[in-house]
Parts: C-alpha cells; structure tokens; sequence
C-alpha cells in the first residue's frame, strides 16, 4: 500500500512539474531609451530606422503610417495561450518626410473583429465517393513513349573514316 501511494506521489509530482508558464515575447523591442530620441517635426524616416528599427508593419492605405508592434503572451501548459501584455506605437509622417506625430495604444485599446461568415459558391457539383471512384474507371492510361527509347542520344551515328 506504502508503495503504491509513493508511486502515484511521484508520478503526480513529475505531471505537475512538467505544468509550467511559457512566456513570449514578440515582436519590436527597442533598446532602452531610443524610443524617447525620436522627436516630431524634426526626424526623417532613414533617422527613425537609424534610432529604433524597421518597422511592424507599414499602413495598408497610407505608406506614412509605421507601426512598431510589441506582445506578450502566456500558457499554462496544454491550455490555450492568452494575450496579457501588447504595446503599439504608431508613427505618422507628413508628406515631408518628417514624422508628424507619435501614438501610442495598449491592451485596454485593443477591440474584437467579428469575421465574416459569407461563402464564396463554387461552380460544378458535389460528387460522393462512390461517383468520384466510377468516373475515373477507364480513364487511366500507361506512360506515352516518345521518340525511340532505345535510339542513342548524344554521339552522332554512322559516317565512317
């Protein structure tokens, strides 16, 4: 009995053990106090590059708008990974060149997307197996040879001294 409870005791000590919190990190992180250097009105797009990096993403309609994408996320074993930390830091420049305004936005920013449930029809009919596997009877053929496969294929033939 002594054995059998020593047994599960460890079993379920090595099962808990194995339940860990994986943490990570994604995307832009910026070295400590570069993100403060950038300065509005006065810096290009190669100087903000120079002092943070490339950018997350660049804005689908309007190519002066960088955002520069930071999350955190963590699971609790086989669970499914949760969102606990994000930062967004958009970056606007005017027609100029010059950055024209930074924003910055957070998890409590963040807003669901409900998806779009529509389907595009295909054209044709749905075939069962059983019509799949009949209409495929007959339609199958050996490999079609070409040329002469036994004919030499890089010398040229014949002549003679």
């Amino acid at each position: 009995m002594r054995r059998t409870a020593s047994l599960f005791l460890a079993s379920a000590l090595c099962t808990v053990g194995g339940c860990t919190t994986y943490v990570d990190n994604r995307g832009f992180s910026p070295a400590p106090g570069s993100v403060e250097k950038v300065e509005v009105g006065s810096q290009s797009r190669e100087d903000v590059v120079r002092l943070i990096g490339s950018p997350t993403a660049v804005s689908t309609f309007d190519p002066n708008i960088w955002y520069y994408i930071n999350q955190r996320q963590e699971q609790f074993a086989f669970l499914k990974p949760t969102l606990t930390q994000q930062s967004i830091m958009q970056v606007t420049f005017a027609d100029t060149g010059r950055v024209q305004d930074l924003k910055y936005y957070d998890l409590k920013d963040a807003k669901d997307v409900e998806m779009v449930s529509r389907v595009t029809p295909t054209a044709g009919k749905e075939l069962t197996v059983i019509e799949q596997i009949m209409g495929n009877v007959g339609r199958f053929s050996g490999p079609k040879q070409q040329g002469n496969p036994g004919a030499p294929t890089g010398a040229p033939t014949g002549g003679g001294l």
